[in-house]
């Protein structure tokens, strides 16, 4: 069988052909779902990567928000988010999750912890799938990223293998299928 051939269109979709007719698919949702998917998996597995900083970026935190910090400190390290305690509501980072080398890290925690907080920290399940998801919002792709052959083919395959294909963890369409039948008709 032939490669399949992807293409990018106006850096926000790759266009694929599949069985039925042209896939559609929206480049940054399906780069969100891969990684929730992985992020959620590191979580429940309890084995992240965390890439080590040489110099510690200092995070400070109001005393109200130390307690959720403390809850969701364990799943923060399963991301890959290495904190230290320095006394007085300031955590140095001293490991970041691999592969977010471009992103904010003081930013990343803080909005994690704010995330922690609006859920209420009641249900474990619940706190580590918002934390997941806002990193790998915070992750992925943007719309106008142009994505190379390799790249695409890895988003596609990746994304056909995930168990929730169609729709991003907060419920946004990740892609659309117009049938062959419905092409047909356009033309004639």
């Amino acid at each position: 069988e032939v490669a399949s051939q992807h293409y990018q269109y106006k850096g926000r979709f790759i266009l694929t052909s599949v069985k039925s007719g042209l896939m559609i698919i929206d480049q940054q949702r399906a780069h969100i779902r891969l990684l929730y998917d992985r992020y959620l998996a590191q979580i429940s597995s309890r084995q992240g990567a965390s890439q080590g900083v040489l110099f510690p970026d200092i995070v400070q935190f109001a005393t109200s928000e130390i307690p959720v910090l403390q809850s969701v400190l364990e799943d923060l390290s399963f991301l890959g988010f290495e904190l230290t305690d320095l006394g007085g509501g300031s955590y140095a980072i001293n490991g970041v999750p691999a592969g977010i080398e471009e992103l904010n890290p003081i930013e990343l925690v803080r909005n994690m912890v704010h995330t922690a907080i609006e859920k209420g920290c009641k249900v474990k399940e619940e706190v580590q799938s918002s934390l997941a998801l806002s990193l790998a919002k915070a992750a992925a792709i943007v719309p106008g990223q142009i994505l190379s052959s390799e790249e695409m083919v890895n988003l596609v395959d990746g994304l056909l293998t995930s168990a929730m294909p169609n729709y991003t963890p907060d419920g946004k369409i990740i892609l659309s299928v117009v049938k062959e039948e419905e092409l047909e008709k356009m033309f004639r």
